[in-house]
């Protein structure tokens, strides 16, 4: 078995304090049960604390009215990583946002973008996005028939969107081809439609979505948006297409992928029409993350709509 990092990985560092939308509220957090067994174990002067904040019978930690985590104090700072460490938090807290990828043969990580530093490392990271091998036990492990088709296409599909010689939007083109759809101008008045009738899990994203109502939304991405553009896409990519059944939803996620990426940049373009605001991307990005890629709900909705659009 092998095991990759993509290679933006090593520079994430959870900022704390300083991040403006901690993962510490408005999420469950479900606690693993070894990690809830060392819990109801825990002999330190911070267990009562602890059990306290706990709600065993659910196994997740409880939060207040506002929905912070019982253990998010006033400074924005883990009370558990502050009186047990970090080898105390369970394995959602600990991995968080990070995600990974598995086949027969590999294991692969990245980072998510619900997170606002990941979404800023990822997209402002001036390389190609490649995976490297960190890990490596030389057994001969083989991956399975569809498997193999998946990662075959996953590779022309990132070729593709990395070929920085050509104009972002040829770019994307190739990708549309490599999926076998067309997308009309009718098309894509249908994605609003599409994006709107998801859950909705915040009310950010509700606002954003209905500001994008007002505004056309034009599938052509400006060449300043390129780098942006290409990131979001390979990690979105890489991130999507693992467990995918068939070639046809290999396809029809890889077509989802983009989709989104129209969506976030008609919302950009609504919300700041005369000036590229990376930080804002980033912050539209991280919301859309939140909303559809940490729902499966959303996320099946999201690749039936575009499973439609797939030429046989």
């Amino acid at each position: 078995m092998k095991e990759y990092v993509f290679s933006y990985y090593p520079e994430f560092r959870c900022v704390a304090q300083r991040c403006k939308h901690t993962c510490c509220a408005d999420w469950d957090m479900c606690i693993d049960e070894k990690t809830l067994s060392d819990y109801k174990n825990d002999k330190s002067t911070f267990s009562k604390k602890l059990c306290r904040g706990v709600n065993f019978k659910k196994s997740m930690f409880r939060s207040d009215k506002s929905g912070r985590c019982a253990f998010l104090n006033g400074e924005g700072l883990c009370e558990i990583i502050i009186n047990l460490g970090e080898g105390a938090l369970c394995q959602v807290c600990r991995d968080h946002p990070r995600f990974r990828s598995f086949f027969d043969d590999r294991v692969e990580m990245g980072l998510g973008f619900c997170c606002e530093e990941a979404t800023r490392i990822i997209l402002s990271y001036n390389d190609k996005i490649v995976p490297v091998l960190t890990f490596d036990d030389k057994k001969q492990e083989q991956a399975s028939f569809i498997q193999e088709h998946v990662l075959k296409f996953r590779q022309k599909a990132l070729e593709a969107v990395q070929r920085r010689d050509e104009n972002i939007n040829d770019r994307i083109n190739e990708l549309l081809a490599l999926c076998n759809a067309e997308i009309t101008e009718q098309d894509v008045k249908k994605f609003f439609k599409t994006f709107v009738s998801f859950e909705r899990l915040g009310k950010s994203w509700s606002n954003r979505l209905k500001m994008l109502k007002k505004k056309p939304l034009d599938y052509k991405t400006d060449e300043s948006f390129s780098l942006w553009c290409e990131q979001f896409l390979v990690n979105s990519i890489y991130r999507h297409l693992s467990d995918a059944e068939d070639t046809m939803w290999v396809r029809a996620r890889t077509l989802a992928c983009v989709f989104s990426w129209w969506i976030i940049k008609g919302v950009f373009k609504s919300e700041l029409p005369s000036k590229d605001d990376f930080e804002l991307l980033c912050d539209i990005v991280r919301d859309y993350s939140a909303e559809v890629e940490y729902s499966q709900k959303n996320l099946d909705k999201l690749f039936n709509f575009a499973y439609k659009f797939i030429k046989l």
